[in-house]
């Protein structure tokens, strides 16, 4: 699973550039959030304090690094990476997709990767 779209760097345009997914980490981080009650007013049109309390909130994040290879053959050769960059998103946890496809899916959602196509 991989993206091809065309890549420039020192001075050179590589036309079949292959973007691939070298890197992916999920995390996971439960942490306590104030919830405020929807300001009220008394009889007499004055505010009521706005009540607190505490819930656990779940932030997930995944990062991946996507290497950019001159093209696949290189990729498949083993030749180095021209370029890499790490990205980040929340994933859709009810997606039938796994985070590996939703990655490719959130880099094909970016402009700079508006024209890259399934390799």
């Amino acid at each position: 699973m991989a993206l091809e779209k065309s890549f420039e760097k020192f001075g050179t345009t590589f036309s079949e550039a292959y973007h691939r997914i070298t890197n992916l980490n999920y995390s996971s981080y439960d942490r306590k959030e104030l919830v405020y009650s929807q300001q009220a007013v008394d009889e007499n049109g004055e505010p009521i304090p706005t009540q607190t309390s505490e819930a656990w909130v779940v932030d997930r994040m995944v990062n991946f690094t996507v290497a950019v290879y001159i093209s696949a053959e290189a990729r498949d050769a083993h030749s180095e990476p021209v370029y890499s960059r790490t990205y980040n998103f929340v994933p859709d946890w009810s997606s039938s997709d796994n985070v590996l496809a939703q990655s490719y899916s959130y880099l094909k959602s970016l402009e700079e990767y508006s024209e890259a196509v399934d390799a």
